[in-house]
């Protein structure tokens, strides 16, 4: 699923529903894009049951909040395995990791990439691979530690599993 700049986490879903859900992901994953899709409004589960799996977006994906967990916790409740976008909010970028939903920050994907496009992403080596198209583009690879992280399912796994 491809969106365009400044997708905010008041785009994503909107602070209506995460007072209702609270931090309900799988509850929040039923609201993903409401705010932005018309025929979203009041249908639970719209985005979700589309299917997609990764979405792309432009800069600043996530912006606009202060530290919510909300945001985060609707992506990974709407079924999404990786964002990629061109820039990140960094406090999405940092909650993301620490609530083990896999980004890649990777310039240019707005261009490579067209809706409805096969994907795979790579957060190790930054890669990402059209196979629609059969290019690839570098991105930004995340350091171990967040690869660790990710891998985990968030920063609490991970301390749970070396403790």
């Amino acid at each position: 699923y491809v969106t365009g700049d400044n997708t905010t986490a008041y785009k994503i879903s909107s602070s209506r529903r995460w007072n209702e859900c609270g931090t309900d992901a799988d509850a929040l994953g039923q609201w993903m894009f409401e705010p932005i899709v018309p025929s979203f409004e009041n249908v639970p589960g719209a985005f979700k049951n589309l299917g997609f799996g990764i979405v792309v977006s432009g800069c600043d994906f996530g912006g606009g909040f202060k530290t919510k967990d909300q945001p985060v916790l609707t992506v990974k409740g709407a079924g999404i395995r990786l964002v990629i976008a061109e820039s990140f909010n960094r406090i999405f970028f940092r909650n993301a990791v620490n609530l083990g939903l896999p980004v890649l920050i990777c310039p240019g994907i707005l261009s490579f990439v067209r809706e409805g496009d096969v994907i795979e992403g790579d957060i190790a080596t930054g890669s990402v691979r059209n196979l629609t198209t059969g290019e690839i583009l570098r991105g930004q690879p995340l350091s171990k530690l967040a690869v660790d992280l990710i891998a985990a399912g968030g920063l609490l796994p991970y301390w749970k599993e070396r403790l």
